[in-house]
């Protein structure tokens, strides 16, 4: 069922049971002898993830639904996306694509994906209702591994609910964006919802998910220098020593966080 990237994989990534952080917020989860690579940016990135069952889409911003980055993609590979974003890829020649909402499940051979809500502007080049936005729990013979895309500073009751419906062993949460924590704390008071969470608001979520692990995302990868790339990283270790909180395991780029104990 698996279909090949252009390039082949990462022998460094050809791990079982395992998720894996590429950069920003594109992660590779293997479970169950299946691949699924969410947010792909990068064609360099997308063909390093090598051979994929599915490929899962969050939303549909550029940085997450960046069509450049598809087209490093296998055509007969799985596109999934959610209500509303089929139009934005409908021209790249996938074999299927999917739209899903928050309660959708997807048989991928026995690995279930299942689309659950999470808390972000809606729209592509201007806001509106439509495409929605989505997370995604991947799950399989009791693991689960969870993905949120972006998050604003909104209601985050949704996350009760996922963390009681779901043993989650790792979570994938954003920590930032691409300017520093302080823009968006200011445009939290100041405009909106504030558009990117910050990372003590990302640590309250993990543990309203109740989740085992925490894998920051969206941090040190697109950075457009207006302030230090690590920041976000710093600030979450900073926070969750002082709160003496354990479980956050921050990747590098590349680096896997095996799911079952050796």
């Amino acid at each position: 069922m698996t279909t090949a990237t252009a390039g082949g994989p990462d022998p460094a990534l050809v791990t079982p049971e395992a998720v894996t952080w590429l950069g920003h917020a594109t992660a590779l989860i293997a479970m169950g002898g299946r691949r699924v690579l969410v947010d792909p940016l990068g064609r360099a990135r997308t063909r390093r993830a090598g051979a994929v069952d599915a490929v899962l889409i969050t939303h549909s911003h550029v940085d997450h639904l960046n069509r450049w980055s598809l087209k490093a993609v296998d055509r007969d590979t799985l596109l999934v996306v959610p209500r509303g974003a089929g139009a934005i890829v409908a021209d790249l020649g996938f074999r299927e694509v999917r739209e899903v909402e928050p309660g959708d499940h997807v048989d991928l051979g026995g690995v279930d994906l299942v689309a659950v809500p999470t808390r972000h502007d809606n729209g592509r080049w201007a806001k509106g209702d439509a495409p929605i936005c989505t997370g995604y729990v991947v799950t399989k013979d009791g693991l689960a591994v969870h993905h949120a895309g972006d998050v604003d500073f909104s209601d985050h009751a949704v996350f009760d609910d996922i963390g009681k419906q779901f043993t989650l062993d790792a979570t994938l949460l954003p920590i930032g964006g691409m300017l520093p924590v302080w823009y968006y704390r200011w445009r939290r008071a100041t405009i909106d919802r504030g558009v990117h969470i910050d990372p003590d608001c990302a640590l309250d979520i993990f543990q309203r998910l109740g989740a085992r692990t925490l894998v920051p995302v969206h941090w040190g990868t697109v950075n457009l220098r207006l302030g230090g790339a690590h920041g976000p990283r710093k600030r979450l270790e900073q926070i969750a020593a002082a709160g003496a909180v354990g479980g956050v395991r921050v990747l590098g780029h590349g680096e896997a966080l095996p799911l079952r104990a050796p």
